[in-house]
């Protein structure tokens, strides 16, 4: 990242945390609720050391983000009307081989409020900063078309005296350009604000063993969304807004078996050493329409002129997931977590084109785990024996399964990411 870049979210840390200490807030995915009058603020850095390449088909198969275009023979699947009429089987211009890594680096801040000692409101916002490296080149070895007098096509035999040149990549940037509105095909950069959340949760059950909580909020489309004149963008923000229920389930396992049980008193649990919690947490994102602005293509070739502003129901997502916590010291705990979920199929609807093509294989799931390690202040706070009551969390994240579109113009296409994340969080 660049000196300004740097200096520039910086300032938009340090703007945007200072307001957050007003703000309530909820995230945290375990029962848990603050007391009455509490607030917790936390800054997080979600930090992607493994480079994004691939992404997972509609088989559950790794394949590379720019499948669509990397040793793709540019022939009359691709351009059916280079010289006006349809062209005859085989002829093209040559193989494009191109590869797309994504990079990304997001920080994530919020804050959390205990309205009372069973519900608390909350809101996370993420800031996005994203990149991806794009290697374009064209071989036009075994092309029937090269560039004649003019500048227009004509066919081979190419590069001899008076016979056609070759085509090469800048020609083919300007045929993207001049016949079907894209921008060039090049490495992209943009950062800027994710889709920002609001949730309140409430804890309407609790004993020594359990704590039941639910969640209830929305997603804001305030991230950004995908350019459809712009094949190497990186867009993250579906565009819509979304109603979000969550349900948190904790269980205190090792009660089974520890002398002296948690206390069900209001607020935090302060655990002990030894405390094993598991939690059983489900997730359901209701995804309202929205009007985008796509190309109407398929998978297997997005170059076309067709475009236009449709209505896109997104599918709804449900999420499972199961994760542990044991506190080996009392301030000292390690976590471990798997997800599974599925989104059922999108709904587009256009006027003027077939949008189904867009609506396959939409319908996508994903798993993953999560490896943490925590350290909190918290106990040494109370003892009086440290001044801020700091919390530390570092987590790694990899999706290591899942299916989906192989459209990379669609939010529903599932990457395959790792990442590591540091968050620090403080109540007050």
């Amino acid at each position: 990242m660049s000196p300004y870049r740097t200096s520039r979210l910086i300032a938009l840390v340090v703007g945007a945390i200072l307001p957050l200490f007003l703000t309530s807030g909820a995230r945290a995915d375990d029962a848990e609720v603050l007391p009455k009058g509490v607030s917790n603020a936390y800054l997080g850095n979600f930090f992607y050391p493994f480079p994004t390449t691939d992404r997972f088909n509609k088989h559950g198969d790794t394949e590379p983000i720019a499948n669509a275009f990397d040793g793709r023979r540019l022939d009359s699947t691709v351009f059916p009307t280079l010289l006006g009429p349809p062209l005859p089987p085989g002829t093209n211009i040559g193989t494009s081989f191109i590869k797309f890594r994504y990079d990304y680096n997001i920080l994530n801040f919020g804050a959390s409020y205990g309205i009372t000692d069973r519900l608390a409101a909350g809101i996370d916002i993420p800031y996005y900063y994203a990149h991806n490296k794009v290697k374009a080149s064209l071989d036009p070895s075994g092309a029937t078309l090269g560039i004649g007098a003019g500048g227009a096509f004509a066919f081979c035999p190419c590069g001899g005296p008076g016979q056609p040149r070759p085509v090469n990549t800048d020609d083919v940037q300007q045929l993207l350009r001049s016949r079907f509105g894209f921008k060039r095909v090049e490495s992209f950069t943009d950062d800027g604000l994710g889709d920002i959340t609001a949730l309140f949760k409430y804890q309407y059950f609790r004993t020594e063993d359990w704590r039941l909580a639910t969640s209830l909020g929305a997603r804001f489309p305030t991230g950004r969304q995908d350019d459809p004149d712009n094949l190497a963008d990186i867009p993250w923000s579906p565009g819509n807004y979304a109603i979000l229920l969550r349900l948190h389930n904790d269980y205190v396992l090792s009660n089974l078996w520890k002398e002296r049980p948690a206390p069900s008193g209001a607020g935090p649990v302060t655990r002990q050493e030894g405390d094993l919690v598991v939690n059983f947490t489900f997730r359901y994102d209701w995804n309202l329409p929205t009007d985008v602005t796509v190309r109407i293509s398929d998978a297997s070739n997005p170059i076309t002129t067709n475009k236009e502003s449709v209505t896109r129901k997104l599918g709804d997502k449900f999420e499972f997931e199961l994760s542990g916590r044991y506190y080996l010291l009392k301030a000292l705990s390690f976590t471990g977590l798997y997800r599974y979920a599925f989104k059922v199929e999108d709904v587009i609807r256009g006027h003027r084109f077939n949008t189904r093509a867009l609506e396959e294989d939409t319908d996508s799931n994903e798993q993953l785990y999560i490896l943490g390690v925590n350290y909190s202040l918290l106990p040494l706070y109370l003892e009086k024996r440290f001044p801020i009551p700091l919390n530390l969390s570092l987590t790694y994240r990899d999706r290591f399964a899942g299916r989906g579109t192989s459209n990379a113009a669609s939010p529903s296409q599932i990457l395959k990411t790792r990442y590591i994340n540091f968050t620090l969080s403080v109540p007050f």
